[in-house]
């Protein structure tokens, strides 16, 4: 499968893929920079953990409900028209984070900046799968997936180190130059290659899957303080499971899903976008459980809490267009072998040594981890896509989009769960003992998390041809 058969990409091109990585960039930065500030949010508004991870939890589930109707906004709109919408509202919400008073505003600021990432980071895969060669698609979608896969893992240096040196609301203000110069230039050289066709939105569809979303949310944020309660997480988990049964249900037998479920019918793409999941799951788990860990157990500040993560951040960034090549020559089957076995020790590492975590142990295990990292995301993105007709590219891209922001979602309310959890666990003791115990029992669940990603990586096999 190939969106394109020219050998050349036009320099305009270029321009609207990296500034759309840019603006995304900035959006999933500022993401995961908020977490290394909880303990200070914390102090600041009077509240606790539970309430203030809602910064993240919140601003992934609105970018994910958000995404979900990117292949829909794909067809029926122009592409500037959807970046200058993304673009404004990633400076509105940042605005409104800025000079929040309260933590309901900053809240609302956060899920509006979502609203602006949601409709930036799918118009990078659309450009990228329709408009290059598809010999070239592993080395444009690691290098803007560069991008995009270092802001989670750069977001707590930048927000240790702005927070522990200056103030949180710097976090805005810094970013929002970078976001407003990379929406400039994404709308200045964008270029679509079909018409807009008008179609009807597909309602039902939509609040079915967002209500999955915000109830299956619901029910695992519930637990590091309910516990498995009737109310808080069976009924929530139920809900959740029949609305996405309604969505699937729907977009099967209706005229215009708002997501081709077809798509999962094919294997090898189903096993790409589960990886793709599971891999951002833990990503994202780790840049918000590590952080916490450090301020709350070891005592160290924020600045100490981001720049542990650096190195990995580091690593990430200069590998993901290396490996991005390699699968372009060699197929999908070594970079994710490889990738996997990675992945398997560092998780192991840390769920070993959970007990006498430290800060030097810390750095050299996630930079493992970030290397199998590097090996895995973006290109069982690519691979996943490359397995699909012209005609799903869209679903396909919104489909990997939106998961990978739940993941992120997801991961956060479990493992701020289970990290409460620690409490409950030994109410008597230290907070370092307590939030020990929760962090291992978080990190015990990656290691198996991560086995199965691995297991699911080593079985896919090499695209058959680029059509």
């Amino acid at each position: 499968m190939s969106a394109t058969t020219t050998t050349q990409v036009t320099p305009a091109t270029k321009r609207a893929i990296f500034g759309a990585a840019g603006l995304a960039f900035c959006g999933i930065l500022v993401e995961t920079s908020m977490n290394v500030t909880f303990p200070t949010l914390m102090r600041q508004f009077s509240t606790s953990l539970n309430a203030v991870q809602w910064v993240t939890t919140a601003y992934l589930l609105a970018v994910a409900a958000t995404m979900v109707v990117a292949a829909f906004t794909q067809n029926r709109f122009k592409w500037r028209t959807i970046i200058n919408i993304g673009g404004s509202a990633f400076v509105i919400g940042g605005l409104l984070c800025a000079t929040s008073p309260s933590l309901w505003v900053l809240l609302l600021g956060r899920i509006i900046q979502a609203i602006g990432t949601g409709f930036a980071l799918p118009l990078v895969f659309a450009q990228i799968m329709r408009q290059v060669p598809f010999t070239a698609q592993g080395r444009f979608t690691g290098t803007a997936g560069m991008l995009i896969a270092l802001a989670p893992s750069l977001g707590p240096t930048y927000g240790g180190l702005v927070t522990q040196l200056l103030t949180w609301r710097l976090i805005f203000w810094i970013t929002l130059p970078f976001g407003l110069l990379a929406w400039f230039i994404t709308a200045k050289n964008i270029h679509q290659p079909q018409q807009p066709t008008v179609q009807r939105f597909p309602l039902m569809q939509f609040i079915l899957i967002v209500l999955t979303l915000i109830m299956m949310t619901w029910a695992f944020n519930s637990i590091g303080t309910t516990g498995f309660s009737l109310v808080n997480f069976w009924v929530p988990l139920m809900v959740a499971l029949l609305a996405l049964w309604g969505f699937f249900k729907l977009a099967a037998t209706g005229d215009q899903p708002l997501i081709n479920v077809a798509i999962f019918h094919n294997r090898a793409f189903s096993k790409a976008l589960a990886i793709y999941f599971l891999i951002q799951f833990i990503q994202i788990g780790l840049t918000f459980l590590l952080p916490n860990f450090t301020q709350l157990a070891l005592g160290k500040d924020a600045m100490v809490s981001g720049l542990m993560l650096l190195a990995g951040s580091l690593t990430s960034a200069i590998l993901s267009p290396l490996t991005g090549k390699w699968m372009d020559r060699a197929g999908i089957q070594k970079p994710a072998r490889l990738g996997g076995i990675l992945l398997i020790l560092a998780t192991l590492g840390f769920a070993l040594v959970a007990t006498h975590l430290s800060i030097p142990i810390i750095v050299g295990l996630f930079v493992v981890y970030q290397m199998g990292f590097s090996c895995l995301f973006n290109n069982t993105l690519t691979y996943g896509l490359q397995q699909l007709p012209p005609h799903q590219l869209g679903d396909g891209n919104a489909t990997f989009n939106t998961l990978q922001q739940y993941s992120g979602s997801l991961g956060t309310a479990i493992m701020a769960a289970l990290l409460a959890t620690g409490s409950e666990l030994h109410p008597h003791s230290s907070r370092f003992i307590q939030t020990t115990a929760g962090t291992q029992l978080a990190l015990w669940l990656s290691l198996v998390i991560i086995v199965v990603t691995a297991l699911i990586a080593w079985s896919l096999k090499p695209t058959k041809s680029a059509n």
